[in-house]
C-alpha cells in the first residue's frame, strides 16, 4: 500500500502539472509549426466545408498551403472540432489535454511492463516532466499526439495487442511523414520481436498475422498519396521546401548538419540521459550481463531510429528539432533507467532519478545567442511570448499604423486569422524592406539581418517589449523612403 500511494502520489504530481498548463494556456494562440500543420489546415477543411482533401499548393499564391508530405489528419480533427465545439482557441489545447490523459495511462502500463511496482511512479515522472514533451503540450502540438500514438503502438507491441496497435499505428502514421517513419521502423521490430520469441520459422502466415494491424492504415495512406501524387505531383517541386530536402553540398554543410543533430539531441537538459546511457553501456559490456527481450526490442528501435536521421544529415538538408527525437529519446531514457535499476543499488538509485528530474527542469533554461536558432517550441521559456505579442500589437493598432508597412520574423508574420482565430484578416508580411519590422528573438531570423538591425544608420528601434527570456522589438526602417523612390523611378522608367 505504501508503495502504490507513493506511485500515486507521483501520478498527482503530474496530472497538476499538466492540467496547471492546460488552464494557463487555454488562450494561447497557436504557436511555431503549428501555426501551419493545425491551424492553416483546419481552416482550409473548415472555411470549405471539407470540399477538398487537398489543400492549395504551395506555388499557388495562396496564403493556406500543403504540407503534402504530411497526411491531413490533424487539420482535419482541428476542423472538425470547430463545426461541433466551437471555432476558439481553447478547443486544441483541451483537445491535447484528452491526448495527455491518454498518454500517462499508457506511459503507465509501459513503465509497470518494464520496471518493478516501486520504481514505477519516478519513471513516470522522468519521461513525463522532459521539457520538449511539456513545451509540445502547451502548444498543442500534433507531435505530441504523435508520440502518444507512439508509445501507444510499442505497448501494443511488447504485449501483443492487435487492436490497440491497429489504432495506434493510424494516428501514428497519419499525423506527419515523420510518424510514417517511425512507424515503418516499428513494423520491423514487431517482427523481430515477434520471430525472437517464438521457436517458428519465417512464413506468410506469420508475416500477415504481424502485418494484419498495419494494414488498413497502409491501405489509406496509399490512397492519399496516390491521389496526392496525381492532383499535386511530386512533394516539393517547386515549393520552399525543396531546398530543405536536396542532398547538401559540401563537406562543410555535412559538418553542420551533424553538429545540428547533436546539439538538437541533447539540448534542453537531454544531454544527463545520453551520459547515463554511455555509462549504463559502458557497465553492460564490463559485466557481460545478456539483454533481455525488451531491451533488445528497445536497443533495436532507438538505434535504426537514430540511423535514419543520421542519414538524413547526409542526404537532405533539412533542419532538425528537439521534437523529433522524442520518440527515439523516449527510449533512451527508458533504456537508460532500466539501467540505472540493473547495475546502481540503494540510495543511489533514487539520487540519479532526482538529478534526471534537475537536469530536466534546466531544459527551460537553455537558451543561445541571437544567432544560434533555438528550438523556441521545445522549452517553456517562450511562454511570455504571448503576451508580449499581444502587447506588441495592441501597440501596432493604438498608432493606427498600416498594416502593409509592417513585416515580422517567424510566429509574427502571415495573417493573424489563422494564428489569433480572428474573424478578419490582418496580415503582416515577410518583407524586410518595409517600413516597420518586428523582430524577436523567437524568431531565428538570419545572421546577416539579426546584425543589419543592430545598425542605426539602416534601422531605428521604436519599442521594446520584453519579459523574461523573451524580447520583442519594432524596428523603423531609416531607408523605407530611398527604397519607395527607387522603385517609383524604375516604374517610371
Amino acid at each position: 500500500m505504501k508503495l502504490l500511494n507513493r506511485n500515486n502520489i507521483f501520478l498527482l504530481l503530474v496530472a497538476i502539472v499538466y492540467s496547471l498548463l492546460t488552464v494557463l494556456c487555454l488562450d494561447h494562440v497557436y504557436f511555431w509549426d503549428s501555426i501551419q500543420l493545425v491551424s492553416k489546415e483546419a481552416h482550409w477543411f473548415y472555411l470549405t466545408d471539407f470540399s477538398s482533401l487537398l489543400t492549395p499548393a504551395q506555388n499557388s499564391g495562396a496564403e493556406i498551403v500543403a504540407t503534402g508530405c504530411h497526411p491531413p489528419l490533424m487539420g482535419i480533427m482541428t476542423a472538425v472540432l470547430w463545426k461541433i465545439v466551437g471555432y476558439e482557441l481553447w478547443v486544441s489545447h483541451v483537445f491535447v489535454f484528452l491526448w495527455f490523459l491518454i498518454l500517462v495511462f499508457n506511459v503507465w502500463k509501459f513503465v509497470k511492463l518494464l520496471f518493478p511496482e516501486k520504481f514505477v511512479g519516478w519513471i513516470l515522472l522522468i519521461v513525463l516532466m522532459e521539457s520538449t514533451l511539456l513545451a509540445q503540450f502547451t502548444v498543442a502540438s500534433s507531435d505530441f499526439i504523435l508520440f502518444t500514438a507512439f508509445v501507444i503502438s510499442l505497448r501494443a507491441v511488447l504485449e501483443k495487442k492487435p487492436w490497440l496497435l491497429t489504432i495506434g499505428v493510424f494516428f501514428l502514421c497519419c499525423i506527419s511523414m515523420r510518424g510514417i517513419f517511425v512507424g515503418a521502423i516499428l513494423f520491423f521490430v514487431h517482427c523481430f520481436y515477434n520471430y525472437s520469441q517464438s521457436e517458428q520459422k519465417f512464413g506468410f502466415c506469420s508475416f500477415s498475422k504481424i502485418l494484419l494491424p498495419y494494414f488498413p492504415t497502409l491501405l489509406l495512406l496509399a490512397a492519399y498519396f496516390v491521389y496526392y501524387f496525381i492532383a499535386r505531383g511530386w512533394f516539393f517541386s517547386n515549393t520552399s521546401n525543396s531546398q530543405h530536402y536536396s542532398q547538401p553540398i559540401g563537406l562543410d554543410k555535412m559538418i553542420r548538419h551533424f553538429a545540428e543533430f547533436g546539439l538538437r539531441s541533447v539540448e534542453n537538459g537531454r544531454i544527463i540521459i545520453w551520459l547515463i546511457g554511455f555509462w549504463v553501456v559502458s557497465l553492460s559490456l564490463k559485466s557481460k550481463t545478456l539483454l533481455s527481450s525488451y531491451e533488445k526490442v528497445l536497443l533495436l528501435f532507438f538505434l535504426l531510429l537514430n540511423g535514419l536521421y543520421i542519414l538524413f544529415i547526409f542526404i537532405t538538408q533539412m533542419p532538425f528539432s528537439a521534437r523529433y527525437f522524442m520518440p527515439q529519446f523516449f527510449i533512451l531514457t527508458i533504456l537508460s533507467m532500466m539501467g540505472i535499476t540493473k547495475y546502481v543499488e540503494g540510495w543511489r538509485i533514487k539520487f540519479l532519478f532526482v538529478l534526471v528530474l534537475c537536469f530536466e527542469l534546466t531544459g527551460h533554461l537553455w537558451i543561445y545567442p541571437e544567432k544560434i536558432a533555438k528550438s523556441w517550441d521545445c522549452t517553456l521559456a517562450h511562454l511570455p511570448y504571448y503576451e508580449l505579442r499581444e502587447d506588441c500589437f495592441d501597440y501596432i493598432d493604438q498608432q493606427n499604423w498600416d498594416y502593409k508597412d509592417i513585416s515580422a520574423g517567424f510566429c509574427l508574420y502571415g495573417d493573424r486569422r489563422f494564428i489569433e482565430l480572428k474573424n478578419k484578416s490582418l496580415k503582416v508580411g515577410a518583407d524586410t524592406k518595409s517600413r516597420f519590422f518586428i523582430y524577436s528573438n523567437i524568431s531565428n531570423v538570419e545572421d546577416e539581418y539579426v546584425t543589419e538591425l543592430k545598425n542605426p544608420h539602416c534601422w531605428k528601434p521604436i519599442k521594446t517589449f520584453h519579459k523574461g527570456m523573451v524580447i520583442i522589438t519594432i524596428y523603423q526602417n531609416e531607408n523605407f523612403y530611398n527604397f519607395k523612390k527607387k522603385d517609383t523611378s524604375s516604374l517610371t522608367l
